[in-house]
């Protein structure tokens, strides 16, 4: 009922006109300690645009694109984008121009001269990632912004990824005439053996080595965790989502990639488009200022959704 009243706002108070933003996404993650005290970290930025271009009583419609030069697009996300989704009252996600999506699939595999049996492998270039060859991937990588209209609201339980059971949204203040709602929970070993286990298959695959799923599983089950995982967000009274803040920090013992104490931190903004563009020149312009020879496009270089 929360989510369908959110969503009746924002039909209400959408404009006639298209709007423009950018959701940005900015990450981090480190690890210390374990068996061998060391540590390791890993950052980077990605972003997305959205035009959200109609909004009736079936839902919001909404088009995704990349904001960047399509030169520096790769791996899926070169068929992925533009795709027109349609947000339904109740969360929902439907793909309107899949026939689209399914065409340029076609014509990426031939440009790349993959047969169809690649899809679904992992394989690794400038990162590793999953060629994934079905046109509602589009809808998962949207979802991994976290930041669809109307499906926030105080005391609602939310899913939060990582978390042992939903969280309980409360109100925690307001900035800027949003007002800020907030949950933590604690974090559940069981998700991050799943994950444990996915890496190290994954890992296999790209290297070519024999693993199965029952081994790979069998060498994760002795993890154990403790620690929270928590997620904060800001909302305006349509129920538009303008921030979200994913932290965790927790301690995992049994892992054969992330033993030791482990922090993470996700931040995704809602941005006009035309002030991402502008934040986006001056970085540029100071990166050149500083380093003539750096890339001018980082966002591109960690753009692909994993």
């Amino acid at each position: 009922m929360r989510l369908a009243l959110a969503l009746a706002a924002l039909i209400a108070a959408a404009p006639a006109a298209a709007q423009d933003y950018v959701l940005a996404m900015a990450y981090e993650t480190s690890t210390e300690g374990g068996e061998y005290d060391s540590s390791s970290s890993s950052s980077g930025r990605q972003a997305i645009a959205e035009r959200i271009i109609a909004a009736t009583s079936e839902g919001i419609e909404v088009e995704y694109a990349l904001p960047y030069d399509p030169e520096d697009v790769r791996g899926n996300e070169s068929w992925m984008f533009p795709a027109r989704l349609r947000v339904a009252p109740d969360g929902r996600m439907t793909l309107l121009n899949e026939p689209e999506l399914t065409a340029r699939i076609e014509a990426w595999l031939a440009e790349m001269e993959w047969p169809r049996e690649v899809c679904s492998r992992w394989t690794f270039s400038w990162a590793a990632y999953q060629i994934r060859c079905d046109a509602p991937a589009a809808i998962e990588a949207v979802s991994g912004y976290g930041m669809q209209p109307g499906r926030i609201a105080k005391g609602q339980a939310f899913a939060l990824k990582g978390a042992l059971g939903p969280v309980v949204l409360t109100r925690a203040g307001e900035a800027e005439g949003r007002v800020i709602l907030t949950g933590t929970g604690p974090v559940d070993p069981a998700f991050l053996r799943e994950e444990d286990t996915r890496a190290a298959l994954v890992v296999a695959e790209i290297s070519r080595e024999a693993l199965t799923p029952e081994e790979a599983a069998a060498a994760s089950a002795a993890i154990t965790a403790t620690g929270t995982v928590a997620v904060t967000f800001e909302v305006d009274a349509a129920g538009m989502v303008w921030r979200r803040e994913d932290v965790s920090e927790y301690t995992m013992t049994g892992s054969r990639f992330r033993d030791g104490l482990t922090r993470a931190r996700t931040t995704v903004t809602r941005l006009p488009r035309a002030e991402w563009e502008r934040k986006q020149a001056e970085e540029e312009a100071e990166a050149e200022a500083a380093d003539p020879m750096a890339d001018p496009n980082p966002e591109a270089e960690a753009a692909e959704v994993q």
